[in-house]
């Protein structure tokens, strides 16, 4: 019998930084009270509860997994940038920016600081969602850029920082080798999970 199921949040449990499907909420609320669920994003711990408007209990892995609460609300770990990286991954998104000079809504809808992951989205991260599904539906574009950028991504890497292709407009940056995988085996082993 399964006894833990691990969603992602956008576009599987929600439309993509929408709320829940009204409809989906009791299924999900049920499922709950019945089995561990665990939702691993790479959006902030807000984010994700504006996204899933329930008070069912929940494993919430924001951030990729470096933010994670139990069910009972504990927070089980929680990491951060430090300044320097935080400096570095600027640097790079502003310098993205300038290079592609598309045309957005809100200069300061472009880069989200989430603590322990920053999210450069091209076109805005509250832009139109039809928009946003046809920016790079593939991927291939953001991949391209950061063939392009290579020295600076390894950079960042010698820094401690990844950088990947995330959600349907963004980089996504987090601390190296703490992507959703990482950090899903380390709350399988903090909970002695089989």
């Amino acid at each position: 019998m399964i006894k833990h199921f691990f969603f992602d949040l956008d576009d599987t449990l929600t439309p993509s930084r929408s709320p829940m499907k009204p409809e989906h909420i009791p299924v999900f609320v049920e499922l709950c009270k019945k089995r561990d669920v665990i939702v691993v994003s790479g959006a902030k711990e807000s984010q994700i509860r504006a996204q899933i408007p329930t008070e069912a209990r929940f494993y919430m892995e924001s951030q990729n997994g470096n933010h994670t609460i139990d069910n009972e609300g504990t927070v089980l770990w929680s990491e951060h940038f430090s300044p320097e990286q935080e400096r570095a991954i600027t640097a790079f998104a502003q310098s993205l920016r300038s290079e592609s000079n598309l045309p957005v809504k809100d200069e300061n809808d472009l880069i989200e600081y989430r603590g322990s992951q920053v999210s450069f989205s091209f076109i805005g991260h509250h832009e139109e969602l039809a928009k946003k599904r046809v920016f790079d539906p593939d991927a291939s574009l953001r991949t391209s850029k950061l063939k392009e950028h290579a020295a600076d991504v390894d950079r960042l890497r010698n820094i401690g920082v990844e950088v990947v292709a995330g959600g349907t407009t963004c980089l996504d940056f987090y601390l190296l080798g703490h992507h959703k995988g990482f950090n899903v085996r380390r709350l399988i082993d903090s909970q002695g999970w089989r």
